[in-house]
């Protein structure tokens, strides 16, 4: 392809050379013509010098003709009237001459015949035409002649050309050159290449043009930067929301998913092209609000429950119009807010109070129960006083039990929660648990042994540590029957601290395990409650065992009984 110096410079040279050739023919016409009529008149004062020298001496021709012969470029003849030669210098010469002489005058005439150039002189004796005499030059000399005259003028010409076109090149080349050069430039930056740079050359005009190209370049690489680190910052918070976001167009084709949709509702990361929205909806419910906010172009938020696999999830679907000039739709993004969790977290709650109305409203009932019968008459009968007296007695320390527990509880969910850290020695801990309820294991006939191996020193709470045995020792002699055992195991092993509480009570059934942890859960409800159990035992201790950052893991088998393991490290863990 021919560049824009290139397509100039042709464009000179064909037209400078039409008019260098118009010119040189011109010229060459020009300077032919004059030099033919130099030779005329040169040949026209000869002849005339010769005539003179006849006239004086018409005797003696030869004579006279040969010695003007040799200073005249030509051979003289002298011709009668009638065309007859009578005296030439001519070595061999024609019979007859003159015959293409139509008009005859007292002038010089010029004829042209065969090979020969004639100069006829008539000479005039008297006003009337006598004999002529005639200058024979070879028609090749003649010419050569002519063209010895215009040639210097034709190599003047042409150098003047080469010249001409030697200076349009260099001139070209330094106009041309930065046009080419920014026409380059500018092909690069239409192509997405803003790195492209012009040399900025000395020329005004083009120095201009170049200058302000390449400041185009650069603030062009300046926007496309900022629009990429734009777009990216764009690209990794859409990806990286914890919600999931679809982008519709006007047509109804997906333009964008971001990662968690992807994650949420199991689609594909690249969705191919022209994927109509209601191929990757996961519910009706969702397709239909889609609808009613095309067709009402206004934001419609609504909460819909879906299913994923082998649960549901709850999610808060945002869907927004994205409105253009004079208010016509483009698109919908569709912002999918998970909130089963907040779900879950209300029904706790919800869960929650029923638990805590029910267990407080048992003892509260019985209080009222046996103090209303009291007030009835019975007061009067010692025995039954005695025994009421002690169920409500009973039944207060266990709304006791039941409050303070919830207090615990309450206070271990709070932010601000924090451990007494201390060196403490868990088998120390061990032996005050069971010398505390050995009582208990006593009443039950229960065969509660302690096995303790390697040193257990850590790094704990020591009340709370206390707590969560109490809590594990206790469930163990409420669950198993009379004349069964408990044994309470703890060991060295390296940097952490195993303990192990395992009984032979009634044991855990397999599907019960997993919720036994949940605040109020009872294997057995009515030994619990006869027990005064609060439902909250279990959860406390996982608490505990959580903010110690340990671990406790459960083993259970119906009627066989259960085995609590837990794994404490020695040095304090953050």
């Amino acid at each position: 392809m021919v560049n824009f110096r290139g397509r100039i410079l042709n464009s000179f040279v064909i037209f400078t050379s039409g008019i260098f050739l118009l010119l040189g023919i011109a010229i060459a016409n020009l300077s032919i013509g004059n030099m033919e009529r130099k030779m005329f008149h040169s040949y026209s004062k000869q002849l005339d010098l010769v005539s003179y020298a006849i006239v004086s001496d018409e005797r003696n021709l030869e004579p006279i003709l040969e010695k003007y012969n040799t200073s005249i470029d030509g051979d003289l003849s002298y011709v009668t009237a009638g065309g007859k030669i009578t005296a030439s210098t001519i070595e061999d010469p024609p019979e007859r001459m003159l015959q293409s002489l139509r008009h005859r005058t007292e002038n010089t005439q010029r004829i042209i015949r065969d090979e020969q150039v004639n100069f006829v002189k008539p000479m005039t004796v008297d006003n009337r035409s006598t004999d002529y005499l005639v200058v024979t030059i070879d028609k090749k000399t003649y010419e050569d002649e002519l063209k010895s005259a215009w040639f210097p003028i034709l190599i003047a010409l042409l150098l003047s050309f080469l010249l001409l076109v030697y200076v349009t090149f260099r001139l070209t080349g330094k106009l041309a050159k930065p046009v080419d050069d920014a026409m380059r430039v500018a092909k690069e930056l239409a192509q997405g290449n803003f790195n492209a740079r012009s040399h900025e050359y000395q020329l005004r005009e083009t120095g201009e043009l170049n200058h302000s190209l390449n400041v185009l370049a650069r603030n062009l690489e300046q926007i496309t930067e900022l629009r990429e680190a734009e777009q990216e910052r764009m690209k990794t918070v859409i990806n990286n929301m914890d919600s999931g976001l679809l982008l519709i167009d006007s047509l109804g084709y997906v333009n964008l998913v971001n990662r968690t949709y992807c994650s949420i509702f199991e689609v594909e990361k690249e969705v191919p092209k022209e994927t109509l929205y209601y191929d990757i909806m996961p519910n009706q419910d969702v397709i239909d609000l889609v609808e009613e906010t095309f067709l009402t172009e206004a934001t419609v938020r609504k909460q819909v429950s879906i299913p994923i696999g082998i649960e549901r999830k709850h999610f808060h679907i945002t869907c927004v119009p994205i409105l253009g000039f004079q208010d016509k739709i483009k698109g919908i993004v569709l912002v999918f807010h998970d909130i089963t969790e907040l779900k879950h977290l209300e029904q706790m709650r919800k869960d929650f109070v029923a638990n805590v109305s029910h267990e407080l409203r048992t003892p509260v009932t019985s209080l009222k129960g046996f103090a209303e019968t009291l007030l009835d008459g019975a007061m009067e009968n010692v025995e039954l006083r005695h025994k009421f007296l002690t169920i409500i007695w009973k039944e207060s320390d266990r709304l006791q039990n039941l409050i303070q527990d919830l207090l615990d509880f309450t206070k271990m969910e709070q932010s601000n929660f924090k451990l007494h850290w201390q060196n403490v020695d868990l088998a120390v801990i061990v032996d005050d648990v069971t010398t505390l309820l050995e009582s208990r294991s006593h009443e039950k006939e229960i065969d509660m042994n302690v096995e303790i191996s390697g040193d257990l020193q850590m790094e704990g709470d020591a009340a709370r540590l206390k707590q969560i045995l109490i809590n594990l020792i206790n469930n163990a002699l409420s669950y198993t029957p009379n004349g069964g055992k408990v044994w309470i195991t703890g060991r060295d092993a390296g940097d952490e601290v195993e303990l192990e509480v395992r009984d032979t009570g009634i044991g855990i059934s397999e599907e019960e395990v997993p919720r036994i942890f949940e605040r109020f859960y009872r294997v057995d409800k009515a030994r619990s409650r006869n027990s005064g159990g609060t439902g909250l035992g279990l959860a406390i201790v996982k608490h505990l065992v959580e903010a110690h950052k340990g671990t406790i893991k459960v083993t259970s088998k119906k009627d066989e009984g259960t085995t609590f393991k837990l794994s404490f490290s020695k040095e304090k863990t953050t």
